[in-house]
């Protein structure tokens, strides 16, 4: 490197704190030039969204972890939290470890069915019924048009939803409650209850009419009317009836939550790496990058009726026309 004093190429005298130091050969004075990137911050964003810890990343970019740690925040907290929707959205949650906190703590999100755009999210000590409140507020007030949910059995999120939007079809995952029976007998320890189960899971197997369902639910209590266990769990079916048939409403309802599960294996992965959070706001601040990137991500592997999908981003699918989402993609990466 020249001198820029005298224009006369230095010598090296080696690294300190990411800069190269020289020393020119006429004038004798020093000189260093810095080996990072002219925007460092967002080269270190990108990994830190995909699982890499602080030390990784210090390590990488020969900086110190905390100098890794505020570069990171910085960007985090300048992100904005960012419609077109189809108004079914799927519901579920994904606990945390934060420094701090004894227990893991949840994070509150929901996925645009037909966009898999996540139109909102909330992060909060507990999943009791006022965070659920509060969730979706916030898709009332992004206008989201909710006309279904499809959630686990956790009663606090159709309570909140049928407060804010009392008009809206709960759709209760078939996996998770037949998980829960399934449990409940213990049928890998004990096979005595595994033909009832059979049946349970015929009666879940496929989108049926009403009348369908409620044949085919009136011949297993008939055949299981001598065992007590079987007879409550038919009465509890027919007690949630409304929950477990709500895909009968619209054509459209899933009736399951796979499509969030999987979105939840993969936020699992990239907390697996990074082992926690140093703050409730810094985890905060992740999260609301990580889903994001997910957002401005194209997908690429969607089957059946999502291949229409590959190659778009749900931002795209979902966004208000005028938003631009150039501006997004740079501050992302």
């Amino acid at each position: 490197m020249k001198c820029p004093y005298c224009g006369v190429p230095g010598i090296r005298k080696g690294i300190r704190r990411g800069c190269i130091k020289y020393l020119c050969k006429k004038c004798g004075r020093w000189y260093q030039v810095r080996r990072t990137r002219k925007n460092p911050y967002g080269s270190l964003l990108l990994p830190h969204i995909y699982g890499m810890s602080f030390r990784s990343l210090a390590s990488q970019y020969r900086i110190n972890p905390s100098t890794a740690y505020r570069r990171c925040l910085k960007v985090l907290e300048n992100l904005p939290h960012c419609a077109r929707f189809c108004g079914i959205l799927l519901v579920d949650g994904k606990y945390i470890s934060v420094k701090g906190y004894e227990r893991k703590i949840p994070v509150i999100y929901g996925i645009d069915y037909l966009t898999h755009d996540i139109p909102s999210y909330i992060f909060s000590i507990s999943e009791n019924y006022q965070t659920c409140i509060s969730f979706f507020r916030s898709l009332r007030l992004l206008n989201y048009p909710l006309s279904a949910i499809v959630c686990d059995d956790n009663i606090n999120i159709y309570q909140a939803c049928t407060n804010i939007y009392p008009s809206s079809i709960i759709q209760l995952c078939h996996n998770h409650y037949k998980q829960s029976l399934r449990l409940g007998l213990s049928v890998r320890t004990d096979s005595s209850y595994l033909p009832f189960m059979r049946d349970i899971e015929q009666l879940f197997e496929k989108r049926i009419s009403m009348e369908e369902f409620t044949r085919l639910a009136g011949k297993i209590t008939l055949k299981y009317a001598s065992d007590p266990r079987c007879v409550t769990i038919m009465a509890d079916i027919q007690r949630r009836l409304p929950l477990l048939t709500g895909y009968m409403a619209a054509k459209r309802i899933p009736r399951t939550t796979n499509l969030i599960e999987s979105f939840n294996s993969h936020l699992e992965g990239r907390l697996k790496t990074i082992k926690g959070f140093q703050s409730f706001k810094h985890a905060d601040a992740w999260l609301n990058a990580y889903f994001l990137n997910r957002r401005l991500k194209p997908f690429t592997d969607c089957e059946k009726r999502f291949r229409y999908l590959n190659g778009k981003r749900s931002l795209e699918l979902s966004k208000k026309p005028y938003y631009p989402i150039d501006d997004l993609l740079r501050l992302i990466r």
